[in-house]
């Protein structure tokens, strides 16, 4: 993997309503489960995260038990050990408060990190669409052969031009839906050996919102090359 790791000081790179992953390793509450960050305070290094959701109802998290945190922005992860001290509530905000070591990983990201996978999908030619108006327009399908917050490799028995607009139609692990996602070709990678064109995508107007799911979704799945650092 080619992210560079270092060690940074948690104040220097934490903010308010950084978006959180907690992973309970072990009991009754083993799992991983989304939060956010609400505030810290950096002389005694505590913080106040969200009270995790699950299937609709709040964890209550025994005090002492032991987290793994990962906190995104939009181009590191950072990673740290922490430990539950106690529960609370202000007005209907429910919320924990952890423990936050001085020093933490920082996982800088080379913009838009790839990860292989292979997926079945479909695209439209975005100018077939737009003039076809009530006509069904031709689909074609592709399969996916690598991942990023910035686009996609895909493979192809429809010849595609640079510059080309496509209309991209995929479900990724039914963790990511894309549904007429908006996509430039912007490399011809080559032809595969049973003569299928291989292209490489950019997404187009990709918001933050988008962005940070890409980005957490790549990480999952690249977080076995850095269980090994916590």
């Amino acid at each position: 993997m080619s992210d560079f790791i270092e060690k940074v000081l948690s104040r220097n790179v934490l903010y308010t309503n950084m978006p959180l992953d907690l992973e309970i390793d072990e009991g009754y509450f083993k799992g991983s489960y989304k939060s956010i960050l609400y505030e810290f305070d950096q002389k005694i290094y505590i913080a106040k995260i969200g009270l995790p959701i699950h299937k609709g109802a709040y964890l209550k998290i025994p005090d002492g038990t032991k987290l793994k945190v990962r906190a995104y922005s939009k181009n590191a992860v950072y990673i740290f050990k922490s430990t539950v001290y106690s529960m609370g509530k202000e007005g209907k905000v429910r919320y924990l408060i952890i423990s936050l070591p001085e020093i933490i990983y920082r996982i800088q990201r080379r913009r838009y990190a790839r990860i292989p996978i292979a997926e079945e999908g479909y695209f439209y030619l975005k100018k077939d669409l737009e003039s076809s108006k009530n006509e069904v327009s031709e689909k074609y399908r592709f399969m996916s052969k690598d991942f990023s917050a910035g686009g996609m490799a895909i493979v192809t028995k429809k010849k595609l031009e640079l510059g080309q607009k496509i209309l991209i139609n995929l479900n990724l692990k039914n963790e990511i839906i894309l549904e007429n996602f908006e996509a430039e070709v912007v490399r011809d990678i080559g032809k595969t050996p049973l003569g299928d064109y291989t292209y490489g995508i950019k997404f187009i107007s990709v918001d933050k919102r988008f962005e940070e799911t890409f980005v957490k979704f790549v990480f999952k799945y690249e977080r076995q090359s850095i269980n090994g650092i916590l």
